[in-house]
């Protein structure tokens, strides 16, 4: 109960970017970001064909740089006083484009935006990304579904969900581990994943 509290406390604030997310002290909010790991250790073979990385999808509670708690099942709150530095889809994007650079397995990568003539898309859906404070134990819950589709046919040749529960301590900086923890555990994943779907289906 005392880290349930300690969580509820920080919620609900309004406004719909850091710009105009204010503390009570009229200052900016505190931002956080999170990061792609230094290294992404891949078993796939390395591939010759071109990778572009479209931003993701997500529902229109978690597409904001509010940071989502959820007090009770079907409920959306946010914290006070703190934001993302961007908005969720766009930092899993950058945080992909991150890895895959990092495995070393894949050379032409890019974000679909760059006008990369590419042979694969990928494309994903956020699901969830919000601590979850109605347990006894909360945790950072976040569920991402991927979509791997060949341009010259547009065909989706394979989807996978991906999904991670870390636990959040006893405070905010706690909280922000635990994304930063489920993240650094679902990227290389999906690189993976990505990378053999590719190789076997040129």
């Amino acid at each position: 109960m005392r880290r349930l509290s300690l969580l509820l406390a920080l919620l609900t604030l309004g406004g719909c970017s850091a710009a105009n997310i204010l503390a009570p002290s009229g200052e900016p909010a505190k931002l956080y970001t999170l990061r792609a790991p230094q290294t992404v250790a891949s078993s796939a073979a390395p591939a010759h064909w071109q990778l572009l990385i479209a931003v993701p999808n997500a529902p229109l509670d978690l597409n904001s740089v509010r940071i989502a708690i959820a007090p009770s099942p079907g409920r959306i709150d946010y914290y006070a006083n703190v934001a993302w530095a961007d908005r969720p889809p766009a930092m899993l994007q950058d945080m992909l484009l991150e890895s895959f650079d990092s495995s070393g397995r894949i050379a032409a990568v890019q974000r679909q935006s760059g006008g990369l003539k590419a042979d694969f898309v990928l494309t994903s859906e956020l699901h969830d990304f919000q601590v979850e404070a109605g347990a006894s134990d909360p945790v950072a819950h976040l569920r991402i579904t991927v979509r791997l589709m060949r341009t010259r046919d547009r065909t989706i040749i394979g989807t996978k969900s991906i999904e991670a529960t870390q636990p959040v301590g006893e405070n905010f900086d706690g909280a922000i581990a635990a994304f930063d923890s489920g993240l650094k555990s679902m990227l290389p994943q999906i690189v993976d994943w990505t990378l053999n779907q590719g190789n076997a289906n040129q």
